[in-house]
This record gives structure tokens, C-alpha cells and sequence, in this order.
């Protein structure tokens, strides 16, 4: 079902599960009823990326990871790179960063950050909110479109000026809180 992702628009799921077998579960039903991608975020279960890589081992579905930014114990750009392409190895073509609201300057930021250690397997950068020296992405994702990143619009908003060409999705409201219309760029 991740190659689904080439098409028009598809739903997303967001996983929010207390417990690792309801996770599963909530995996596997969200996959039957023709969702194309799930998503995690950092909670009560631990790490998304280590979920994700987890529920990706059985599982054709699109693994995503919802990224805070605004939140203090975010992940560090070059950090969520080099974790997105371990993720990439082990689910490859099938991962997807989501980032919040807002989308500003830290987003901007971070996605050229990503994409530049995921396609030359290395960055240097002055910042302005994430200066670095130097940092190296190595082994590559093995996918060259991959990871696939987008924009949570969920809680509404615009797309900042230049930012809508350096994502591949924006994450649309449904009726349902838990789901998302994941619509390309």
C-alpha cells in the first residue's frame, strides 16, 4: 500500500495507542480499511521512529513520524535525517516526515537540512536556527524520493511563501480527528 502514495490524494492514519498490542492492532485495521500511510508522534509508547521501524516489519504501509519543532525535546535536524534513513532501510520508499504547525522559519530550515544529508549524505549550514559545522548522512536512503516529507495542516493555516515546493504532501482535516487526506504538492 505505500506506493499508493503516487496517486492523487490518500488517507492517513495518525496512531495514538497506549499499549504496544493495541498499536499493532490499530496498525494492521488501519491497513485493512485502505489507509495508505500511519503516523506516529513521541508518547506515551516511547520513540516514533523505533515504532514506526517496529510496525513497518509487518506492514506495507507508509511509516510516518509527526515532528514538533516548537517543542522542546525535538529532534535536531541532522538527528532526524540520520534516524528518517534508518527508517528508509528498513521500510525503503515507505517513510514520511510530517512537521507542525507553525510551519516558520525552523521548518524552512529543517527540510533543507534533511533533504541535503538524504541526497548528498552530508550538510553544512551557517542556520540561522540550526547551525552546523558539518554533519554526514552515510549510508543514503536507498530510494531516491525518499523520505517523503509533509506538512501537518490539520489545525489549519497557510503555506508559507516558498515552503510548499520543498514538501512532497500537505496533511489535510477530515471529519475525523485521528485521519488525514494527504494531498501532493
Amino acid at each position: 500500500m505505500g506506493e499508493d502514495l503516487d496517486c492523487d490524494a490518500v488517507e492517513g492514519r495518525f496512531l495514538q495507542a497506549t499499549a504496544l498490542p493495541e498499536l499493532e492492532s490499530d496498525c494492521r485495521a488501519a491497513g485493512a480499511s485502505g489507509v495508505s500511510a500511519v503516523i506516529l508522534a513521541d508518547g506515551p509508547l516511547g520513540d516514533a521512529v523505533v515504532l514506526a521501524a517496529a510496525l513497518g516489519q509487518s506492514s506495507s504501509l507508509t511509516m510516518g513520524i509527526l515532528v514538533d519543532l516548537t517543542h522542546e525535546a525535538h529532534r535536531h535536524p541532522t538527528v532526524l535525517a540520520r534516524e528518517l534513513t534508518t527508517l528508509d532501510h528498513v521500510c525503503p520508499g515507505r517513510t514520511l516526515v510530517a512537521f507542525s504547525a507553525p510551519h516558520g522559519v525552523e521548518v524552512h530550515e529543517a527540510i533543507r537540512i534533511c533533504r541535503a544529508m538524504w541526497r548528498n549524505g552530508d550538510v553544512s549550514s551557517v542556520g540561522p536556527i540550526y547551525p552546523v559545522p558539518g554533519a554526514i548522512n552515510l549510508p543514503i536512503p536507498p530510494t531516491a524520493d525518499s523520505p517523503k516529507v509533509a506538512l501537518d495542516l490539520r489545525g489549519g493555516g497557510e503555506v508559507p511563501a516558498g515552503l510548499r515546493s520543498l514538501v512532497d504532501y500537505l496533511l489535510l482535516p477530515t471529519d475525523d480527528p485521528a485521519v488525514c487526506l494527504m494531498q501532493p504538492t
